[in-house]
């Protein structure tokens, strides 16, 4: 089950550092029309991506050493 999770991490990290434009547009597909997200809001979503990125990895890494 704990695999599962991982890999639900993994692909959300990296969406979140590959393309963060998709998540503002389903954050705020019903409150903004037309909008854009910010520089600032696509910098702190890629350094979330890159941070759960190596959470996942080390998640990883503790479960193959146990």
């Amino acid at each position: 089950m704990e695999y599962i999770y991982i890999i639900i991490l993994l692909i959300v990290g990296t969406i979140m550092i590959v393309n963060p434009e998709l998540l503002w547009k389903i954050e705020h597909i019903f409150t903004v029309k037309n909008g854009e997200p910010t520089e600032l809001y696509m910098a702190f979503t890629r350094i979330v991506g890159v941070l759960l990125v190596c959470v996942t990895i080390v998640i990883t890494v503790a479960l193959f050493f146990q």
